[in-house]
């Protein structure tokens, strides 16, 4: 992998990377298999919008619903991902990062860029994993017999999982960068 430019980054070696291109390749697997696999457990009518009392108020085709959550589950996280692997084209004043000066000096601007596009790769995983969980909740709000009702505890469950890798993800992130030298 090359540089096209003194701005733009050579990206992490490919060792560093496998293990995050390999979760990501994984995550892809399971939300493509579990959206393939529930397909015939969807309605044709299927309710997508829940009120805070779990009652459905959205609908969506089963068609529509798959496709959304496929492109969703597709386009976010790799909006994310290109979106770090261009930092280094945008001005430095732009970066929000702390001890962004020292990070983003010519002689680390490198390291740190490649930093920023492994986690991003972390953070992609959880967003799949995220698209997963609602397809899920949807699957099993909409019952091939019986009522239709999302569960709070589940939508509680998926959220609070993504909220609380999202979290740990901040830390590690931030940690990298507080520290100096």
């Amino acid at each position: 992998m090359g540089s096209s430019g003194p701005d733009v980054p050579l990206l992490i070696p490919e060792m560093k990377l496998t293990a995050p291109i390999i979760a990501l390749g994984f995550c892809y697997a399971i939300l493509f298999g579990y959206v393939a696999l529930s397909y015939g457990d969807l309605p044709a009518k299927v309710a997508t919008h829940f009120g805070i009392d779990g009652q459905p108020n959205g609908w969506m085709s089963r068609n529509g619903i798959v496709a959304f959550t496929v492109s969703l589950g597709i386009f976010l996280p790799a909006f994310i991902v290109w979106r770090m692997a261009t930092t280094g084209r945008i001005p430095v004043s732009f970066v929000k990062l702390p001890n962004r000066d020292y990070w983003l000096a010519l002689e680390r601007r490198k390291a740190t860029l490649a930093i920023l596009f492994q986690h991003s790769l972390w953070l992609a995983c959880m967003c799949v994993l995220f698209f997963t969980g609602v397809h899920w909740l949807i699957v099993q709000a909409n019952p091939p017999h019986g009522q239709i009702h999302l569960s709070l505890i589940d939508l509680a469950l998926v959220t609070g999982g993504f909220l609380l890798g999202t979290g740990v993800w901040v830390i590690f992130l931030r940690r990298k960068f507080f520290k100096i030298g």
